[in-house]
């Protein structure tokens, strides 16, 4: 085996047991080190291309799309119940009719729901390692002061809650993420103590001039943020 060959194999594959390969391999000692050192460099590659799946990988893959397709049918839904009224105006429906259907209270936990849904794509990705300097000073447009610890906060910013000015705040749970939205207590929004659907599931409680609303997947504690929303934050009333 002559010289190129060889360092194409050892390169290549430098496990080759051919009696040619391994003849050079007792013959050099320059040759066992090319050879150690392209093993070394196949066992450094196999160890950063090797990732731990996480346990529920596939409860997660599930959720995702479960919720792009019930997206898809939301907007679907949206966009006839658009035609629907426009064809009503157009055959002369009242305007005060048309107020009444398109601005009926709204069940505030199922829109926390849909916000939920449509954000988690985003949120799923996001760690901003959100201190409490980082959420004063989101809170301070609801007059509330947070003083102690309340999760890993992994994402807080303002929202459109169908219409409504919110504070959107992600905290990481046992099994996945929390979801609050403090929303002003002026907001014209049907007030459920609890709430569910396939998916989620969600709380909701009176805290200063706001409503805060805890949304996340079955099987988590929610009692826990909410607790903590209510001991380690002072509220102005």
């Amino acid at each position: 085996m002559d010289d190129i060959l060889f360092r194409h194999s050892a390169i290549a594959t430098p496990n080759e047991k051919s009696d040619a390969f391994l003849q050079r391999l007792a013959e050099s000692d320059a040759d066992k080190a090319l050879v150690k050192e392209a093993k070394q460099f196949d066992a450094d590659l196999q160890a950063l291309l090797k990732i731990d799946v996480p346990e529920d990988l596939i409860d997660k893959i599930l959720l995702e799309q479960s919720f792009a397709v019930e997206n898809k049918r939301v907007v679907s839904g949206r966009w006839h119940i658009a035609i629907a009224a426009s064809i009503a105006f157009i055959i002369g429906i009242s305007l005060p009719v048309l107020n009444s259907l398109t601005h009926s209270p709204l069940d505030i936990g199922v829109v926390a729901m849909q916000h939920v849904k449509a954000e988690y794509y985003f949120t799923a990705q996001s760690n901003e390692r959100a201190d409490l300097k980082m959420v004063n000073a989101k809170l301070a447009r609801y007059g509330a002061t947070a003083h102690g610890d309340l999760g890993k906060i992994t994402y807080v910013n303002y929202c459109d809650f169908e219409g409504t000015p919110a504070l959107h705040m992600v905290i990481q749970g046992e099994k996945g993420q929390i979801t609050v939205f403090v929303v002003p207590d002026d907001a014209k929004f049907i007030e459920t103590k609890k709430f569910h659907n396939q998916h989620l599931k969600g709380i909701t409680e009176k805290m200063g001039n706001t409503n805060v609303v805890i949304v996340g997947e079955k099987g988590e504690s929610l009692q826990v943020i909410q607790s903590a929303m209510r001991n380690n934050i002072h509220w102005d009333i």
